[in-house]
């Protein structure tokens, strides 16, 4: 039996926010070992362009926070890239932000409506084979974040919650657009638990850390691969009938109470 539908088609591209590090960079690279062409958009310059993930990464410096930015710089990108089949909304906030509601939900998924926007804005009118992931987290899906007293000082969502209210909301925006979208392209979402990235050493390593550890079925914390492996699932052919789904990768912490 031929296994071709887990392959993206010969000429594919990606778009991928927040690519410098973490599940970005992950997903990044993944998609070029695919044969993908994929277009690195972060804040972070530095790290952006010592990826190193060679001749199919293309690097763009672009803050998706950013309501004037973001708009003009996809279009530009895509005229310059061709049509753009696949997009990955991965930037955000870290949850340590001293953020209000209002201003972390314009950060989570107002953000990722505006890539989405402008993304949508670049596709051919005839697109059927599209897709868009987006990176919610547990916070939101299954969890509503870590016990204060695990996180004592971290300060951020931990005061009032943003991070949690605007993953939701990233979930719920992801099922609009599964719907919405007419069969233009499919909309998923993946929702990672504690993860091991440079952004969340300090959860990880922390007494958080150790409590979803210890009560995690699979016996490990989550790796930046693992949350990667699942965004090219839901991007790929292979998902070709999987649409608006907000899929759980935390190796079943979310289950333990």
């Amino acid at each position: 039996m031929s296994l071709d539908f887990l392959s993206f088609p010969v000429g594919s591209a990606a778009i991928v926010t927040g690519a410098a590090s973490g599940i970005g960079a992950a997903t990044a690279q993944m998609l070029c070992a695919a044969d993908v062409t994929v277009i690195g958009i972060d804040i972070d310059a530095d790290r952006l362009h010592s990826l190193g993930l060679g001749p199919t990464f293309h690097p763009y410096v672009l803050d998706t926070g950013q309501p004037d930015e973001v708009g003009d710089h996809i279009g530009r990108i895509a005229a310059r890239h061709g049509p753009i089949a696949h997009l990955v909304n991965n930037a955000g906030p870290p949850s340590s932000l001293p953020l209000s509601i209002e201003e972390g939900l314009a950060q989570t998924a107002g953000s990722v409506q505006r890539v989405t926007a402008a993304w949508m804005a670049s596709l051919p009118a005839d697109s059927v084979h599209a897709s868009l992931v987006n990176v919610a987290s547990v916070a939101g899906a299954v969890a509503g974040g870590p016990p204060p007293s695990l996180v004592t000082g971290r300060g951020g969502s931990a005061d009032n919650g943003w991070y949690p209210a605007g993953k939701a909301a990233i979930a719920g925006l992801t099922r609009w657009h599964a719907v919405s979208a007419a069969g233009r392209y499919r909309a998923n979402a993946v929702a990672p638990g504690i993860t091991r990235t440079p952004r969340l050493h300090d959860i990880v390593d922390g007494a958080y850390g150790r409590d979803v550890l210890a009560r995690t079925p699979l016996g490990r914390l989550g790796e930046a691969a693992d949350a990667a492996r699942a965004i090219l699932f839901l991007l790929s052919p292979a998902a070709s009938f999987i649409n608006g789904q907000t899929l759980v990768v935390d190796g079943g912490g979310g289950l333990a109470f």
